[in-house]
């Protein structure tokens, strides 16, 4: 007995299915006679299923009809049967894009992945892909569909199905047409063809809301009301109610955030302004803390669409999810300033915004540009108040480089009374002396220096020991890798040193800790997962802790194993990744690379270092003035000024600064740089004139040897320059009667003769 159902496909393809029936078709039989050898099993064809269809297809639609109904009725053979002969027909890319309007996209990603149609099911894929690609952006074709909205109702849901498949183009040459038309009908038309695209457009809707036509802003927005969802108001809240929008633009903006917010637009009373400007501006602050998550292309970029007024539509333009996020927080810093023109926190937000663009745009090591229209210039005339403002915002969103150019700022336009507390906070000054970020300390330190505090203040220690920092930096980013095994931690410092930079080992983290806080150049932590003497939470917990290391990325390695739970150890810290233990040097910088990129771990340029490193020695040297001494202790410096002397460039102002230090240990080191040959002759002059300086002002700090040492030296130099400045630093030893004597005894007798004419 057999039992048939028929039924009609969209392709009016009949379609039989038997059911308890035995009988092979003919054309499967002959199919199977020609198998070949059945010796050999790769020459046997498959044997085919019962075949349901009353009429062999042929037609590349009836084919690939045929193939999904085998494929879903389980019937792989045929179903590979049927795809081969779509294949063999050779579809071009009109028949391909009919397909994928008719069946959408996921069916050619479902025969994709059937092992049974491979490799061909692959490639087919690949070029319905290719030619959606291709047809998606021909202008000629989109036309044409959009033609088709104003026929007849089927036809206008066809037009506006493949409309849909294609995606954003058709929706940028949507709004370009709504933008030039002047046909009410045909507006109302095109605005109901985007309500009814895909959420993938909503970016390129997105795109005209900042269009110069009103019109087009007002259909875009009513647009978004109807296809957008929560998340989507955020963009409609200055539209709503900035002064400068138009009365339709408005009305637009405040009828779609009610059906966003409270599912109807009879609710456009209960939209109110109150709360926009805190909303844009918390969004703000997000993305300028790159803590937002940004949908990326294959290539990991985002895509931006934005009006094009030269082509009088939205394009799009792939860039860095950093730019974009900057962007973004910009745009919405300035919607929350001006929906609060009278909030000095939203002004300051604003301008952090447009610096944190300024410099962004420049690229990394570029100079911060101060003419006429720079955004410096305009921090200049919006006065210290907004600035300090604006140095908190500036740190709170993780912008380093802003934070500094803000500080250079209010070096020009503050003065030491902001450096008083309020309600028992530090002055945002101060504050910058403890930010993780080098630079900022360092611009911070200097800030002060030039506003020049007549009085002591809380935190002025702190200033010292930032500029000796600064001073301590060797002018190269320096990495440590801490880890208990040697050869492992050699294998880490040659990878430190494939990433550009100079590579320190300790073997516990206690130690790496200590080499970190006494150098002003540390930029990473390469760490070994089972470290000991601290273990690892407690070395991360130090690293955090303190202000000189807070800012530094740690890299942390081991056996993948160990990922899981190091990632639960590291969740609380930022900067801290961990990646796999790798013996290659080349692997780890490849492992690393990304996060020291995203993390901008080499933002300081070797030139920004030295020049940092300079400074740092110009106000120690300025603070060695004993006019400052009484605020500011420059004991803290004394290594990092003797060190410095090595420098040839720094030497002379390093000693300087060095003969300021009251203490036996400063006297001995300018004993010690004067007595040395090997050391210029310069260097040697200045460091015995402030020996002299020293024991005149401190007394004689030197010890007995010491003291003798210095006499042999005296006796044995024979530059004339430096034997005079040997003869000063003695006087200045007090001598008593007797070695005035020995003194006076070694001088040969001499014989007056006649003056020379």
């Amino acid at each position: 007995m057999i039992v048939r159902w028929t039924w009609m496909l969209p392709s009016t393809l009949l379609l039989t299915l038997s059911v308890f029936s035995t009988t092979v078709a003919t054309a499967q039989d002959a199919v199977a006679d020609k198998a070949g050898d059945d010796s050999n099993p790769k020459t046997i064809a498959p044997k085919l299923e019962e075949n349901p269809l009353l009429t062999e297809p042929r037609a590349a639609d009836t084919l690939f009809d045929a193939v999904v109904l085998m494929s879903d009725l389980a019937r792989p053979n045929l179903a590979r049967m049927y795809f081969l002969k779509l294949v063999e027909s050779n579809p071009d890319e009109a028949t391909l894009l009919k397909l994928r309007d008719k069946h959408g996209p996921s069916i050619f990603l479902r025969l994709a992945n059937d092992k049974n149609l491979q490799p061909e099911s692959v490639t087919l894929l690949e070029q319905v892909n290719a030619a959606f690609r291709k047809g998606a952006m021909d202008p000629v074709r989109i036309d044409r569909l959009i033609a088709d909205l104003g026929k007849s109702a089927a036809e206008r849901e066809v037009a506006i199905l493949q409309l849909r498949n294609a995606g954003s183009f058709a929706a940028a040459r949507v709004l370009s047409v709504l933008n030039s038309t002047r046909n009410d009908d045909q507006k109302k038309l095109l605005l109901y063809t985007l309500t009814r695209l895909n959420r993938e457009v909503i970016p390129v809707v997105l795109g005209a809301v900042e269009a110069p036509n009103p019109d087009l802003r007002a259909s875009a927005i009513e647009a978004l009301g109807w296809m957008a969802d929560r998340e989507v108001a955020i963009a409609l809240w200055h539209p709503a109610f900035a002064e400068s929008q138009p009365a339709a633009v408005q009305l637009a903006a405040k009828q779609s955030l009610a059906r966003l917010l409270y599912g109807s637009v009879n609710r456009v009373s209960d939209v109110k302004s109150i709360g926009a400007a805190p909303l844009l501006a918390k969004s703000a602050r997000q993305h300028l803390r790159q803590q937002v998550e940004l949908p990326r292309n294959d290539d990991g970029q985002v895509e931006r669409w934005s009006w094009d007024e030269e082509a009088a539509t939205v394009v799009m333009t792939a860039i860095s999810a950093e730019t974009a996020s900057i962007e973004i927080g910009t745009r919405q810093a300035r919607e929350a300033f001006q929906l609060a023109t009278q909030r000095a926190d939203l002004s300051a937000l604003y301008w952090t915004a447009l610096m944190a663009t300024e410099l962004h745009e420049s690229g990394r090591g570029a100079a911060v540009q101060t003419g006429p229209d720079s955004t410096f210039q305009l921090g200049l005339k919006l006065g210290p108040e907004i600035m300090q403002l604006a140095l908190t915002e500036a740190m709170s969103a993780n912008q380093p480089a802003v934070a500094t150019t803000v500080l250079q700022v209010l070096a020009q336009t503050g003065s030491a009374h902001m450096l008083k507390y309020v309600e028992g906070r530090p002055a945002p000054v101060l504050a910058a002396l403890n930010h993780p970020d080098p630079r900022v300390q360092s611009a911070a330190a200097s800030t002060i220096l030039i506003w020049d505090p007549q009085t002591s203040f809380r935190g002025s220690s702190r200033v010292v020991e930032v500029l000796t920092r600064s001073l301590l930096d060797s002018g190269k980013a320096r990495g440590i890798a801490i880890d208990a095994n040697e050869q492992r931690a050699t294998s880490m410092s040659s990878a430190l040193k494939d990433m550009g930079f100079e590579a320190d080992m300790a073997q516990t983290g206690q130690d790496g800790f200590k080499q970190a806080i006494e150098r002003g150049d540390v930029a990473l932590f390469l760490i070994e997962a089972n470290v000991a003497r601290w273990e690892l939470s407690q070395t991360l917990a130090n690293l955090r802790a303190d202000a000189r290391t807070a800012y530094i990325p740690i890299v942390i390695y081991g056996d993948d194993r160990l990922r899981t739970r190091v990632e639960r150890a590291a969740a609380s810290y930022s900067r801290v990744e961990f990646v796999t233990q790798v013996s290659s040097g080349e692997d780890m910088k490849r492992q690393v690379a990304p996060f020291l990129k995203r993390w901008q771990a080499d933002s300081m340029t070797q030139p920004q270092r030295t020049a940092q490193r300079k400074s740092a020695l110009f106000w120690l040297t300025q603070l060695a003035d004993r006019r400052q001494a009484n605020r500011f202790d420059l004991t803290p410096a004394e290594n990092a000024l003797f060190n410095a002397v090595n420098d040839a460039d720094l030497a002379e102002s390093a000693i300087f600064s060095l003969g300021a230090i009251g203490t036996p240990s400063a006297q001995s080191k300018l004993f010690e740089i004067a007595i040395t040959a090997s050391r210029p002759i310069a260097v040697r002059e200045r460091a015995l004139a402030q020996l002299t300086g020293h024991i005149q002002h401190h007394g004689v700090l030197l010890t007995e040897i010491q003291t003798a040492e210095l006499n042999k030296a005296a006796r044995q130099e024979v530059d004339p320059k430096l034997q005079t400045a040997f003869a000063a630093t003695l006087g200045a030893l007090h001598p008593d009667l007797r070695q005035a004597n020995e003194l006076l005894n070694a001088v040969p007798a001499r014989r007056a003769n006649s003056p020379k004419q």
